[in-house]
């Protein structure tokens, strides 16, 4: 059986929309299915000229001491699991591991090192403990794109941020809304 140019192409495009169909139900299941926390954030960026206003966060759980990491070797690249626990109206990191928990009664998120590895700072300072050490932690929920035009006047110096985030089983975390001053922002 020959397969022509036009059914190769045609199983080109089907694959292509399986797959964007694959990541849309993937995150819709983590939106439905996944426990909402509330995470206090950082913004740092509020517009890209290249694709449009979007405002980039760091959050509260993004740069973890690193007495958190249970004296285990992290280096950058690693995926690591930080545990969760509510402290009033927040969700802030409890402890920070490399395996998934097991328990089912604990909140944890999912998140890569991104930099700061207490691997490289041991090789440069044998006999030095880094216990003041800061670890960044990316969870692919750092971008938020906001309408049109709403970003490039709007400054988040002396409010109260926070999102809205559904994390699933898995520790597989999806932004659902951002809140400034207590109200639904854009």
């Amino acid at each position: 059986m020959k397969t022509t140019k036009q059914t190769k192409f045609i199983l080109a495009i089907a694959l292509q929309i399986l797959i964007i169909f694959g990541i849309v139900i993937f995150k819709m299941a983590v939106l439905t299915s996944g426990t909402e926390i509330l995470l206090k954030i950082e913004p740092v960026d509020p517009t890209d000229w290249l694709r449009g206003d979007y405002v980039t966060f760091q959050y509260k759980i993004s740069n973890l001491d690193s007495y958190l990491f249970s004296n285990e070797q992290i280096k950058n690249g690693d995926t690591v699991y930080v545990i969760l626990h509510q402290s009033r109206k927040y969700w802030t990191a409890q402890k920070v591991q490399k395996t998934k928990p097991s328990t089912d009664d604990q909140i944890f998120i999912k998140g890569k090192v991104a930099n700061g590895g207490l691997e490289s700072q041991a090789d440069l300072f044998p006999q030095q403990r880094f216990s003041n050490s800061r670890i960044y932690i990316v969870y692919g929920i750092e971008e938020y794109y906001i309408p049109e035009g709403k970003g490039r006047e709007f400054s988040f110096l002396d409010k109260e941020s926070f999102a809205k985030v559904s994390v699933d089983e898995n520790g597989n975390a999806v932004l659902k809304q951002i809140y400034v001053d207590n109200k639904s922002w854009p």
